[in-house]
């Protein structure tokens, strides 16, 4: 077994300061809940204070507290559900499920479940929530991969995971899904996924693995493939909200005006790991 690589908080570099990441991460899934909670039970007790001050005050704190576990539960299978990938039988997908275990014993983090979306459009995510972790890879990228570029997408996929991304990621997305139009303008979606998770991925992945090259070349694949069919998946409103949890968020935006000042934009990565 090969032990994953350690991190020194003290030492500057990609793997410094890991534990303070995943705090600030499960920090994120109590206080962007409570935030929409609490906004949600001052409206409500706004309402019910005519009628008598306590009522609104009670009815308030029932809504507050109603509507937090309601986002705790529903954003995250919002997000899951709307990406529509089913369960992979196991041995289904040999080449990625033996990069997957010896990656997962390399990168320190428990091997997640396999999902596949059917799609000409090579991408992937990695999904979660209460502890459980799903990889979504296309079929496109299943087939059209070499084995460094599969490596080198997974290993992205499980730094995630060791950034204790995963959940925060999924419920981030899930968030801006419910808010619905409000979700998708601006950059509400980025910042309630995480603006900079990909990147951050990119460079643990790259010290994980010690060959950036395999990523680059993936990220490079992904550039040059086709526009998404008008029933896919990456080219539906939906995906213009759950962009940021996949590897490659910049389909149909591949202009450099597109990913001026946006580190988690596919080009902006893939010329940062090409010069590592």
């Amino acid at each position: 077994m090969i032990p994953a690589p350690v991190a020194h908080p003290d030492v500057p570099g990609p793997l410094s300061h890991l534990d303070a990441e995943r705090a600030k991460n499960r920090h994120f899934l109590v206080i962007a809940p409570l935030i929409g909670a609490v906004v949600l039970g001052l409206v409500t007790s706004l309402i019910g204070l005519p009628i008598s001050i306590p009522a609104g005050i009670a009815l308030g704190f029932l809504v507050a507290v109603f509507v937090f576990f309601v986002l705790r539960r529903s954003a995250p299978t919002a997000t899951i559900r709307s990406i529509g990938a089913v369960p992979a039988p196991e041995g289904s997908l040999p080449r990625v499920e033996t990069l997957l275990s010896g990656l997962s014993v390399t990168m320190g983090v428990s091997a997640p479940s396999l999902a596949v979306l059917v799609d000409d459009i090579a991408n992937a995510a990695i999904v979660g929530k209460k502890g459980e972790r799903t990889i979504v890879v296309t079929t496109a990228l299943v087939n059209d991969f070499s084995v460094l570029e599969l490596e080198g997408v997974l290993a992205h996929l499980l730094a995630h995971e060791r950034l204790g991304q995963v959940e925060r990621g999924t419920f981030g997305a899930g968030l801006a899904l419910l808010l619905g139009n409000l979700g998708r303008r601006g950059k509400v979606a980025h910042r309630l996924t995480g603006t900079g998770r990909l990147y951050r991925a990119d460079e643990v992945a790259a010290i994980s693995v010690r060959y950036p090259v395999g990523l680059a070349d993936a990220l490079a694949k992904m550039e040059q493939g086709p526009l998404p069919a008008s029933s896919s998946l990456f080219a539906s409103p939906v995906y213009a909200t759950l962009r940021w949890l996949f590897i490659d968020p910049s389909i149909t935006r591949r202009a450099v005006s597109d990913e001026f000042d946006d580190l988690d934009a596919t080009g902006v990565r893939r010329r940062a790991l090409e010069e590592r």
